[in-house]
């Protein structure tokens, strides 16, 4: 299991294609099937969802493209949590936050299975308008995933999900 963490703004063009490859990030489901404000549960096969919303972001330091849909979590503890239909033993997502995300892989029973975050993940550009780095938490080669917990110290959207 690894957590990678990728500047998508401009200075993103800076870095040499063989060290770094956005194009690698799986597809996912597509959240632009989604409405805005509306609450994501059981909409794509094999996964439910708790506590989270679909939104455009007002915010340009979450959104990639314009009108471009992202996954938010409800409330104000920043937490939601996907359950799989079917265990698996790989799952990716991503998305933007000011601060670390962190994963919390379950299995069916509750028990964890690992914590993961990438704690030395530090965004300092102050600029109020500046692309945050995409974030992705990819597990491989684990056995029994059945949920998935993501929680920050800080808003943050979720662009895709991939199992």
């Amino acid at each position: 299991m690894f957590a990678l963490n990728l500047d998508c703004s401009s200075a993103a063009d800076q870095l040499e294609a063989d060290v770094l490859n956005i194009t690698n990030v799986p597809t996912g489901f597509d959240f632009q099937v989604l409405t805005p404000l509306e609450m994501v549960t059981n909409q794509f096969s094999g996964v439910s969802f708790a506590c989270a919303i679909a939104l455009i972001p007002s915010n340009p330091r979450f959104v990639a493209k314009p009108g471009q849909r992202v996954i938010m979590p409800t409330g104000n503890d920043n937490r939601l949590s996907i359950a799989l239909d079917e265990t698996v033993y790989s799952f990716c997502l991503w998305g933007r936050c000011t601060q670390p995300m962190v994963l919390k892989v379950l299995e069916r029973s509750g028990k964890v299975l690992q914590i993961h975050s990438d704690r030395t993940f530090r965004w300092s550009d102050s600029s109020k308008t500046a692309l945050l780095p995409l974030q992705i938490l990819k597990l491989e080669n684990m056995s029994n995933i059945a949920m998935v917990e993501l929680s920050a110290d800080a808003p943050f959207t979720v662009e895709g999900l991939s199992v």
